[in-house]
């Protein structure tokens, strides 16, 4: 069901800044009574369908205080102030059918009657990928569909939200494959290359750290005989990789510069010169000295304030770990440290790697690990900022 539809007299978007309408009228935050109220109803929607345990709402909304009549009686006045949002000519005593609670279990009613965009941006991704096979033409469709639903991140004026943050990655990560699978079906099956290197530059805008997709659009500039556009993609992919990240560019990327030097006649040996390149790589040591060094690390981030990044890398399939140790290091910087944890993980310590450094090399190490040791590999971390006064070690034993 598209928003355009009559029967949705609650309508919400998620996707960029919040904001509803209710019966075809915006409904301003102002006009919230109370912010617990907002947050309930936004969980719930972010949720349509689920039936959602009482104390998992108090746990949401009063973090900090034990569950007692009084916690109960405070979700019983929020919700009273949801139901009087969302459905205003409701009678005083009568049962609401968009939100209902039965046995302790709230729940945001998946009808007709409420339509919420991060929904129907999932259903219409589904849909572009269930038709990339057999229906090309209207996979590209769907996509494009989709694509326009996501105005900005997940509730993105709510950054600290606990709650909303695996949601953000979740559609974010949707996003990004929706953009990447749109492109390749307008350069294969439209013979659209122009489009295809617009809508990766539009993913660029929205995420300009994604290697996959400057890997896609410095191809599809190579592709389309723009040449010296796709080195100045390159130049400015790699300074940015190393600047930021103190990274060397991919694999990916360096197979890329020598299809420009084959087919634009452009000096790949100059152009790889003209970027500044790290030397060396991680260090490998065992679990001992990695424990020592974290420990150390924890110490000096005290007084530097500057942030540390502990990962777990779990590989399945790996005939060699010490092989797998080796390729994560040589990814990496001089400074970070790799260790083999145990006979299926690999643990890693990054000096001064913030969220989104850790985000892009976690997808590094991914990849590269996937592509050249032909293993599966998951990657979680923790980034422990500055000043913090959660122990580095206490960390480890959380990540691994």
């Amino acid at each position: 069901m598209t928003s355009d539809s009559p029967r949705s007299r609650l309508k919400v978007w998620f996707l960029g800044p919040f904001s509803m309408e209710v019966n075809g009228k915006e409904v301003p935050v102002s006009q919230w009574k109370s912010k617990k109220a907002l947050n309930l109803f936004r969980y719930l929607a972010s949720r349509r369908g689920e039936k959602v345990p009482k104390d998992v709402l108090n746990e949401l909304l009063w973090p900090d205080t034990d569950p007692d009549a009084s916690t109960e009686q405070n979700l019983h006045t929020c919700v009273y102030f949801v139901r009087r949002i969302i459905d205003p000519d409701l009678k005083r005593y009568a049962k609401s059918n968009l939100l209902t609670c039965s046995g302790g279990l709230y729940c945001l009613e998946k009808i007709d009657e409420c339509w919420v965009d991060s929904e129907e941006f999932e259903q219409l991704y589904n849909e572009g990928k269930n038709l990339e096979k057999i229906d090309p033409w209207a996979a590209i469709n769907a996509f494009r569909s989709s694509l326009d639903l996501y105005r900005g991140d997940f509730l993105v004026e709510e950054p600290y939200l606990d709650w909303t943050i695996e949601l953000r990655e979740y559609y974010r990560e949707m996003y990004i494959d929706g953009i990447l699978r749109l492109a390749e079906l307008l350069a294969t099956q439209a013979a659209d290359i122009g489009e295809a290197i617009r809508i990766c530059r539009q993913g660029l805008r929205k995420d300009p750290y994604r290697e996959d997709l400057y890997h896609a659009l410095i191809g599809y500039l190579i592709d389309a005989g723009r040449y010296t556009e796709a080195a100045t993609q390159y130049t400015a992919y790699a300074r940015m990789m190393h600047d930021e990240f103190g990274l060397d560019p991919s694999r990916e990327a360096r197979a890329l510069l020598e299809r420009i030097h084959s087919g634009g006649r452009i000096d790949a040996n100059e152009l790889a010169k003209s970027v500044p390149s790290r030397s060396g790589g991680a260090y490998v040591s065992d679990r001992n000295f990695f424990e020592a060094l974290c420990h150390l690390e924890g110490r000096r981030r005290d007084r530097s304030q500057e942030p540390v990044t502990l990962m777990m890398v779990s590989i399945y399939g790996s005939k060699s770990m010490e092989q797998s140790a080796d390729a994560a290091a040589a990814i990496l910087r001089r400074g970070d440290v790799v260790c083999q944890w145990d006979d299926d993980k690999l643990g890693i310590c990054l000096w001064g790697t913030d969220e989104t450094g850790a985000k892009v090399v976690g997808r590094r190490i991914k990849r590269e690990l996937e592509k050249s040791s032909k293993v599966r590999a998951g990657v979680t971390y923790e980034v422990l900022k500055g000043g913090s006064e959660r122990p580095i070690l206490g960390a480890l034993e959380r990540a691994f």
